[in-house]
């Protein structure tokens, strides 16, 4: 694995380029490090609506808007929002890379709000709020998170309602991005065959460097996650069922337990809740376990979708079986196979330039830890032991969490 080249521009942005010198396809990514946890409750949804204009509405210069700009390079791009972060991403031929950087840098810096956009943009956004709402596999982590969270801002979805997003107005995006888009709060990563220097000429050149200083975004001290269960009626053939609990923010020793832990939940085929709701009883297809890190804190997740008259029988299954394996753990071997597994995920997951790219977002840029390096990570897996997961299935249970969404 390749180190990455840091840098900081002189306006306080972070610079990571993760050279692969002949790769065919190079990812750029534009960040802010912030997101729906940040917003006004009476605007909530207002960055999601944000990032779905900045990649819509025409660069001020007039040369079209930024996915058309991207998608005639011969590439893709799209964008994420989160609890915490927003990021831009284009995906595209290695010889269009310097182009993209400098779209994307414009779309962030530089983007047209106008009306006309806004008002096309969150016809889209309640439309996708609203095909969500029906959705049990999708809800039902909004459900999660409400119980988990309560009234903090982790607790809203990250979308906001069709309500809260009709209240967002004109003034309230030029407000968000004049606080947000700065120096100390943005930041760039380029994955593929664009060396440092190139992205720094281009991004020297352009707005992100011209971008005021500041921006920081405070936590208020880490929520912490509360217990509880909650069924959400929905007419569908079909239920979601989650499971989880309070998990470990970024930089913590044991966050690398706990994606060992997930793995041995329902991460792998052999995974504890895998091998019994799914390949012994057969009352699943679809399921996983996942960690949510955040700056000041952490949830685990298990998703399992299945029958509505299975919903019992799900839960009940899980919950026991959690608990029983909180009283002795698993044995090293198992650990250590498990290690394994995750750790080649993650290195199979980064083949991709973008997923890589990601990755340091995530880990490096979000949290502040800007010696983070996927090698470190990946040792940091292997040595996880056995009594690391036993400590952090025994944190994940206190207290437990389960919501369900589909027929009552």
């Amino acid at each position: 694995m390749r180190a990455p080249v840091r840098t900081t521009l002189a306006n306080g942005v972070p610079v990571l380029v993760l050279h692969r010198p002949g790769a065919t396809a190079t990812t750029v990514t534009l960040w802010l490090l912030t997101g729906s946890r940040y917003e006004q409750e009476s605007v909530a949804g207002g960055t999601h609506l944000l990032e779905h204009i900045l990649m819509q509405a025409p660069l001020a210069d007039g040369s079209g808007r930024p996915i058309d700009l991207l998608e005639g390079l011969g590439g893709e791009g799209n964008a994420i929002t989160s609890r915490d972060h927003l990021v831009l991403y284009g995906r595209v031929p290695s010889p269009e890379a310097r182009t993209a950087l400098a779209v994307l840098a414009r779309a962030l810096a530089e983007p047209g709000l106008t009306e006309e956009v806004l008002e096309s943009e969150r016809k889209v956004v309640q439309e996708e709020l609203r095909l969500a709402a029906g959705d049990p596999f999708d809800v039902v982590h909004d459900v999660f998170y409400d119980v988990a969270f309560g009234e903090h801002p982790l607790g809203r979805p990250v979308g906001g309602t069709a309500e809260s997003v009709g209240r967002v107005t004109l003034e309230d995006l030029h407000g968000f991005h004049a606080r947000w888009v700065r120096g100390a709060s943005a930041g760039v990563i380029v994955c593929g065959d664009l060396s440092p220097e190139a992205v720094l000429e281009v991004l020297e050149s352009g707005p992100v460097s011209a971008l005021p200083s500041g921006g920081v975004p405070r936590e208020d001290g880490g929520p912490s996650v509360g217990g509880g269960r909650r069924h959400l009626p929905l007419n569908n053939e079909s239920a979601g069922v989650v499971l989880g609990g309070p998990a470990v923010p970024y930089g913590h020793r044991l966050l690398p337990a706990w994606q060992v832990l997930m793995d041995l939940i329902g991460g792998a085929s052999s995974a504890l809740l895998f091998e019994e709701i799914r390949n012994r009883r057969g009352l699943a297809y679809d399921m996983w376990a996942f960690t949510n890190a955040y700056r000041d804190t952490g949830v685990w997740r298990a998703f399992v979708a299945t029958a509505p008259e299975h919903v019992e029988e799900v839960v009940e299954t899980a919950t026991t079986l959690l608990n029983r394996r909180a009283e002795d753990g698993w044995t090293a071997g198992e650990v250590e196979l498990a290690t394994r597994r995750a750790a080649g995920l993650l290195q199979l997951e980064t083949e991709q330039s973008l997923e890589e790219a990601l990755l340091y977002g995530r880990y490096g840029l979000i949290p502040g830890h800007p010696s983070w390096t996927l090698a470190g990570h990946i040792e940091a897996i292997r040595a996880v032991t056995a009594e690391d997961v036993l400590e952090s299935l025994r944190t994940a249970l206190k207290p437990l969490v389960i919501t369900v969404a589909g027929i009552d």
